[in-house]
């Protein structure tokens, strides 16, 4: 079930008035919860439903065996979980590509096994849901949260609807207690959510879907464009992915509000950044907390000089880059971008404001182009594909006009508005203004989505993941 679509249309309010009906009896909530989690995970492939029942059981149980001392059998049991539910990761996701890669390294030598490629579905969210379980086993070992014995609530932390195919991917510490206590409604706190919802919504129909009618033309056949169209591709993309993903975050964070649960936010307004450093603080925040708790500090993080801090640094992006998907494009386009963050480990630091100003426009336009000329690395389709865009880029003709120009008529008032609202998790947040004001607003955009939805309606971008 996807967030832009009728079936879940109906499916939240059905969802929002049947939970608030159970809001004396908590365990209900949760059952309820949780069953409106499978239903809406299972709408793609019902049969991806033993994966996530494997996953939270498995996770669960392996968090009271644990005697929370950090002793050797804590540590065995721990690992245990970890190596099982990165194994069925790898396997899903993962073991093509290291089939793939491991025939062509033989062929280097002459070399050419005759081996199939296997037919594996990849369930939706599988990477997002799985770092979830990984974090909660860590955390428990670490002894920095202590195992619930509720198998429903825990079910439900790995299983909410809203984050599940494509997060955040929340820490136990966070969301956990939320399914652990009895909540009441908050009328302001659902006005925000669905303010939040129709944004995100915005952001994805109206931005997202048109960039990505732009760019799958542009990235289609690179020799039928010039090196500029290639850049200007890149760029558009960029705003793609920032759209689509930030808008689902969006709508996640808005839905979870309506139950008055609370979601971290995942993206502030990353493209504002004056440098690289602060856009992967700003950016996918869930995806790089993560990675920074269980793979950047246990590696030492920045503790052990700063040679060993920039290799640390280096294999995290590295992973990031991998855990996006399974192919080389991936891994260049996270190893770029942790090459691109490596002057900051060695420059002096300097504290920055929170928000930038106008004067500091420049850096954050030199810092998004260098962040969306990566992303070609990232949406490219192969590393051949990825060689056919290099070469439009070096020998194609730099002296044409880049094709849709038009885009900017979609992208400057977006980021205009953005920008006028960067000191708010979102630009709908706080809308202070007369009631008038408000519902034409409203109004404009649930307009504005209706129209795109006319013309295109593609899949979350994320999803894939």
């Amino acid at each position: 079930m996807q967030f832009d679509t009728y079936t879940y249309a109906l499916f939240l309010p059905l969802v929002f008035f049947i939970y608030w009906g159970l809001k004396r009896h908590l365990r209900w909530q949760n059952l309820f919860l949780l069953l409106a989690s499978y239903i809406f995970y299972g709408w793609w492939d019902w049969h991806m439903l033993g994966l996530i029942v494997l996953t939270t059981l498995s996770t669960w149980g392996t968090a009271l065996m644990m005697r929370g001392d950090r002793s050797g059998h804590d540590k065995a049991w721990a690992t245990a979980n970890v190596v099982l539910n990165l194994g069925i990761l790898c396997y899903y996701k993962y073991l093509n590509f290291l089939r793939d890669s491991f025939v062509d390294f033989l062929g280097l030598f002459g070399i050419a096994p005759d081996w199939p490629t296997l037919n594996i579905l990849l369930p939706v969210g599988i990477s997002f849901y799985t770092f979830q379980a990984i974090s909660y086993t860590i955390d428990v070992y670490r002894g920095e949260v202590k195992p619930t014995r509720d198998v429903v609530a825990f079910s439900v932390f790995i299983a909410f609807f809203p984050q599940l195919v494509a997060g955040p991917i929340e820490r136990a510490t966070n969301l956990l207690p939320q399914f652990l206590r009895t909540k009441s409604f908050d009328y302001n706190t659902a006005v925000v959510g669905m303010r939040q919802m129709l944004w995100g919504l915005a952001k994805k129909m109206i931005i997202a879907d048109t960039m990505g009618h732009y760019v799958d033309q542009l990235f289609a056949n690179p020799y039928s464009y010039s090196a500029p169209d290639m850049l200007w591709a890149g760029i558009l993309f960029a705003v793609q992915i920032y759209a689509d993903f930030s808008g689902y975050s969006d709508i996640a964070i808005g839905s979870a509000k309506l139950l008055n649960i609370k979601l971290l936010p995942n993206f502030r307004y990353p493209f504002f950044s004056r440098n690289m450093k602060e856009l992967w603080q700003r950016w996918h925040i869930s995806l790089m907390t993560w990675f920074r708790h269980y793979v950047y500090f246990p590696l030492g993080g920045s503790r052990c000089g700063k040679w060993r801090t920039a290799l640390n640094i280096m294999i995290v992006f590295a992973l990031s880059g991998l855990w996006h998907g399974a192919d080389w494009t991936f891994v260049i386009w996270g190893t770029v971008n942790g090459l691109l963050l490596l002057p900051f480990v060695f420059m002096p630091r300097k504290q920055l404001s929170d928000h930038a100003s106008w004067r500091e426009l420049p850096r954050c336009l030199l810092t998004f182009f260098l962040f969306a000329m990566v992303f070609i690395a990232f949406r490219a389709e192969g590393f051949g594909h990825l060689l056919k865009i290099g070469d439009v880029v070096i020998n194609g003709s730099w002296v044409a006009v880049p094709m849709f120009l038009e885009a900017l008529f979609y992208i400057v008032p977006f980021f205009a508005i953005e920008w006028l609202g960067r000191r708010q998790e979102f630009p709908l947040e706080l809308m202070n203004m007369p009631r008038v004001f408000r519902w034409t607003v409203y109004w404009g955009l649930l307009l504005g989505i209706s129209l795109a939805s006319l013309d295109f309606n593609t899949q979350f971008i994320y999803f894939q993941f």
